[in-house]
């Protein structure tokens, strides 16, 4: 079995509060790097097949098997290609990694790894159309092969969100007891010439 990827820019929409993001794994129509286009309907059967089994194909750190960092929760075609849904394992620091790197823009690349079942050629674009392709798994990848697919959406995990909460409110009431202590100093520095 000879299993392929196409890798493909991530347009980050947003990265949650619980590590889900969006985008596309997939975009159609686009001729990638490796001369090949992916058509409409060419994950149909094989996202059919995953729904009848109740999973989801792995998500992975650059097609390493080694290296789950997190889950899909829908793979659905539109017209533009293979929207995605996934959430991120950030209690594993592989996840972490992946959410920082996506938050901060310095990971931006989808890829698929899957095995064609059909394709045709395309002679006027001088491509090949892969019309019938088994999914196997989606990774974050560095370098993607199309430009076209991004992730779109990365939101902040909630225990940062939290955390700056927390800080926030620990600031303020910081500033509470240092107005009090000022308070305080003045009242006794008036107390104290009053005696003398």
């Amino acid at each position: 079995m000879d299993i392929m990827h196409i890798a493909r820019p991530l347009a980050i929409k947003s990265l949650g509060a619980d590590g889900l993001f969006s985008g596309y794994a997939s975009v159609f129509g686009a001729l990638d790097c490796q001369n090949e286009i992916v058509a409409a309907g060419a994950f149909t059967r094989t996202l059919g097949n995953w729904r009848k089994q109740g999973r989801m194909p792995a998500m992975l750190w650059m097609h390493d098997p080694s290296q789950p960092i997190g889950l899909w929760l829908s793979l659905n075609e539109d017209k533009n290609g293979l929207a995605v849904q996934g959430r991120l394992a950030l209690r594993t620091q592989k996840g972490m990694e992946a959410y920082e790197l996506l938050k901060m823009g310095a990971l931006t690349g989808l890829s698929i790894g899957y095995r064609v079942i059909a394709s045709r050629i395309d002679n006027k674009r001088k491509a090949r159309v892969l019309t019938d392709l088994d999914l196997f798994e989606i990774s974050l990848v560095t370098f993607p092969a199309n430009e076209a697919a991004r992730v779109s959406e990365v939101k902040a995990p909630a225990v940062l969100a939290a955390r700056k909460k927390r800080l926030k409110n620990d600031s303020d009431t910081t500033r509470a007891v240092v107005a009090r202590l000022h308070q305080a100093a003045r009242t006794l520095q008036q107390n104290t010439t009053r005696r003398v």
